[in-house]
Protein backbone atom coordinates (compact mmCIF):
# COMPACT_ATOMS: atom_id res chain seq x y z
CA UNK A 1 0.00 0.00 0.00
CA UNK A 2 1.34 3.50 -0.95
CA UNK A 3 2.03 6.35 1.71
CA UNK A 4 -0.56 8.79 0.72
CA UNK A 5 -0.87 12.25 2.56
CA UNK A 6 -4.60 12.96 3.95
CA UNK A 7 -5.62 16.22 4.75
CA UNK A 8 -8.51 18.42 4.73
CA UNK A 9 -8.94 20.39 1.49
CA UNK A 10 -7.40 23.98 1.20
CA UNK A 11 -8.95 26.63 -1.50
CA UNK A 12 -5.49 26.11 -2.89
CA UNK A 13 -6.00 22.70 -3.83
CA UNK A 14 -9.01 23.92 -5.78
CA UNK A 15 -7.09 24.57 -9.45
CA UNK A 16 -5.48 21.29 -8.76
CA UNK A 17 -8.80 19.45 -8.02
CA UNK A 18 -10.19 20.79 -11.08
CA UNK A 19 -7.79 20.13 -13.53
CA UNK A 20 -7.77 16.31 -12.13
CA UNK A 21 -11.65 16.32 -12.42
CA UNK A 22 -11.75 17.41 -15.78
CA UNK A 23 -9.50 14.74 -16.72
CA UNK A 24 -12.12 12.02 -15.39
CA UNK A 25 -15.21 13.59 -16.86
CA UNK A 26 -17.78 11.42 -18.99
CA UNK A 27 -17.48 13.82 -21.80
CA UNK A 28 -12.84 13.29 -21.53
CA UNK A 29 -12.66 9.20 -21.53
CA UNK A 30 -13.51 6.75 -24.16
CA UNK A 31 -15.65 4.17 -23.69
CA UNK A 32 -13.46 1.92 -21.93
CA UNK A 33 -12.37 4.36 -19.96
CA UNK A 34 -15.84 4.92 -18.46
CA UNK A 35 -16.08 1.24 -17.37
CA UNK A 36 -13.72 2.38 -14.31
CA UNK A 37 -16.21 4.74 -13.24
CA UNK A 38 -16.17 8.74 -14.04
CA UNK A 39 -17.41 12.10 -12.61
CA UNK A 40 -20.45 14.04 -14.56
CA UNK A 41 -20.16 17.76 -15.81
CA UNK A 42 -17.21 20.08 -15.72
CA UNK A 43 -15.40 21.76 -12.95
CA UNK A 44 -14.61 25.21 -12.43
CA UNK A 45 -11.97 26.91 -10.19
CA UNK A 46 -14.77 28.82 -8.72
CA UNK A 47 -17.71 26.50 -8.17
CA UNK A 48 -14.51 23.89 -6.29
CA UNK A 49 -13.63 26.91 -4.39
CA UNK A 50 -17.32 27.77 -3.16
CA UNK A 51 -17.95 23.68 -2.39
CA UNK A 52 -14.77 23.48 -0.73
CA UNK A 53 -16.14 26.61 1.17
CA UNK A 54 -19.54 25.00 2.26
CA UNK A 55 -18.36 21.88 3.50
CA UNK A 56 -14.96 20.44 4.49
CA UNK A 57 -13.16 18.03 1.89
CA UNK A 58 -10.53 16.06 1.35
CA UNK A 59 -7.25 15.49 -0.39
CA UNK A 60 -4.54 12.85 -1.21
CA UNK A 61 -1.32 13.25 -2.25
CA UNK A 62 1.22 10.53 -3.26
CA UNK A 63 4.55 12.86 -2.48
CA UNK A 64 3.43 16.19 -4.33
CA UNK A 65 1.02 14.74 -6.60
CA UNK A 66 -2.99 14.63 -6.38
CA UNK A 67 -3.69 11.19 -6.02
CA UNK A 68 -7.37 12.11 -4.88
CA UNK A 69 -9.74 13.90 -3.48
CA UNK A 70 -13.50 13.93 -1.95
CA UNK A 71 -15.16 17.02 -2.56
CA UNK A 72 -18.70 17.49 -0.15
CA UNK A 73 -20.72 20.51 -0.07
CA UNK A 74 -24.05 22.72 1.14
CA UNK A 75 -24.95 25.42 -0.90
CA UNK A 76 -27.89 27.30 -1.99
CA UNK A 77 -30.28 25.88 -4.52
CA UNK A 78 -29.38 28.29 -7.18
CA UNK A 79 -25.87 27.64 -7.03
CA UNK A 80 -26.85 24.18 -8.04
CA UNK A 81 -27.24 22.53 -11.63
CA UNK A 82 -30.45 21.24 -12.45
CA UNK A 83 -29.67 17.59 -11.42
CA UNK A 84 -29.19 18.47 -7.64
CA UNK A 85 -31.57 21.12 -8.01
CA UNK A 86 -33.92 18.40 -8.44
CA UNK A 87 -32.75 16.26 -6.09
CA UNK A 88 -33.13 19.32 -3.38
CA UNK A 89 -36.90 19.16 -4.52
CA UNK A 90 -37.07 15.81 -3.32
CA UNK A 91 -35.89 15.62 -0.10
CA UNK A 92 -38.73 15.89 1.83
CA UNK A 93 -40.12 12.76 0.00
CA UNK A 94 -36.69 10.45 0.17
CA UNK A 95 -36.63 8.74 3.62
CA UNK A 96 -33.67 7.29 5.38
CA UNK A 97 -34.45 4.95 8.85
CA UNK A 98 -37.92 6.34 8.57
CA UNK A 99 -37.20 9.95 8.40
CA UNK A 100 -37.59 12.13 5.38
CA UNK A 101 -34.13 13.33 4.18
CA UNK A 102 -34.95 16.71 4.82
CA UNK A 103 -35.00 16.58 8.59
CA UNK A 104 -30.80 15.54 8.75
CA UNK A 105 -28.73 17.96 8.77
CA UNK A 106 -27.21 16.83 5.37
CA UNK A 107 -24.45 17.47 3.00
CA UNK A 108 -23.71 16.60 -0.49
CA UNK A 109 -20.96 14.29 -0.69
CA UNK A 110 -19.14 14.34 -4.26
CA UNK A 111 -17.54 14.64 -6.34
CA UNK A 112 -14.32 12.05 -5.28
CA UNK A 113 -12.19 10.51 -7.51
CA UNK A 114 -9.00 8.27 -6.99
CA UNK A 115 -6.70 9.06 -10.03
CA UNK A 116 -5.96 5.94 -12.16
CA UNK A 117 -2.48 5.38 -10.93
CA UNK A 118 -3.46 4.88 -7.61
CA UNK A 119 -6.25 2.67 -7.69
CA UNK A 120 -6.52 -0.22 -6.01
CA UNK A 121 -4.68 1.07 -3.35
CA UNK A 122 -7.20 1.40 -0.74
CA UNK A 123 -7.36 5.13 -1.33
CA UNK A 124 -11.26 5.79 -1.23
CA UNK A 125 -11.28 4.25 1.93
CA UNK A 126 -8.80 6.37 3.57
CA UNK A 127 -10.59 9.60 1.94
CA UNK A 128 -14.16 8.28 3.08
CA UNK A 129 -12.87 7.55 6.66
CA UNK A 130 -11.06 10.87 7.12
CA UNK A 131 -14.31 12.67 5.75
CA UNK A 132 -16.17 11.21 8.07
CA UNK A 133 -14.14 11.46 11.07
CA UNK A 134 -13.98 15.72 9.75
CA UNK A 135 -17.44 15.95 9.15
CA UNK A 136 -18.44 13.55 12.59
CA UNK A 137 -20.49 16.24 15.06
CA UNK A 138 -21.74 18.93 12.49
CA UNK A 139 -23.47 16.49 10.14
CA UNK A 140 -26.29 13.71 10.42
CA UNK A 141 -26.18 12.61 6.64
CA UNK A 142 -24.05 12.39 3.69
CA UNK A 143 -26.28 12.42 0.36
CA UNK A 144 -24.67 11.34 -2.51
CA UNK A 145 -25.74 10.95 -6.78
CA UNK A 146 -24.45 8.65 -8.73
CA UNK A 147 -25.33 7.88 -12.98
CA UNK A 148 -26.62 4.98 -13.29
CA UNK A 149 -24.49 3.79 -16.13
CA UNK A 150 -21.80 4.59 -13.55
CA UNK A 151 -22.07 0.42 -12.76
CA UNK A 152 -18.12 1.05 -11.01
CA UNK A 153 -19.15 3.94 -9.08
CA UNK A 154 -22.39 2.47 -7.56
CA UNK A 155 -20.75 -0.48 -6.87
CA UNK A 156 -18.10 0.56 -4.67
CA UNK A 157 -20.46 3.06 -3.15
CA UNK A 158 -22.87 0.70 -1.77
CA UNK A 159 -21.02 -2.73 -1.28
CA UNK A 160 -17.43 -1.32 -0.28
CA UNK A 161 -18.48 1.85 1.58
CA UNK A 162 -22.17 0.72 2.73
CA UNK A 163 -24.25 3.90 1.03
CA UNK A 164 -27.98 2.97 0.86
CA UNK A 165 -29.55 3.31 -2.50
CA UNK A 166 -32.88 5.45 -0.82
CA UNK A 167 -34.05 6.26 -4.42
CA UNK A 168 -33.64 7.77 -8.18
CA UNK A 169 -34.45 11.03 -10.08
CA UNK A 170 -34.34 11.36 -13.71
CA UNK A 171 -33.07 14.49 -15.27
CA UNK A 172 -31.51 15.24 -18.65
CA UNK A 173 -32.40 11.71 -20.16
CA UNK A 174 -30.57 10.35 -17.71
CA UNK A 175 -31.28 8.05 -14.27
CA UNK A 176 -29.22 8.77 -11.04
CA UNK A 177 -29.07 7.01 -7.61
CA UNK A 178 -29.53 8.74 -4.78
CA UNK A 179 -27.57 7.09 -1.92
CA UNK A 180 -26.78 7.98 1.61
CA UNK A 181 -24.70 7.15 4.51
CA UNK A 182 -24.95 8.36 8.10
CA UNK A 183 -21.99 10.55 9.55
CA UNK A 184 -21.12 8.89 12.60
Amino acid sequence: MKPFTLRVAQPTDAPALTELANQYTYQHLDEQARQDGFLTGSFSVAAVQAMLASVPGQVAYYGSELAGFLINSRLELPQYGPLVQEIMRQLPTLQYQQRALAEYNWFFYGPVLVSQPYRGEGLLRQLFAANLGTLAGRFDLGIAFIAAENAHSLRVHTQALGLAVVGEVHVENRNWAILVFPVL
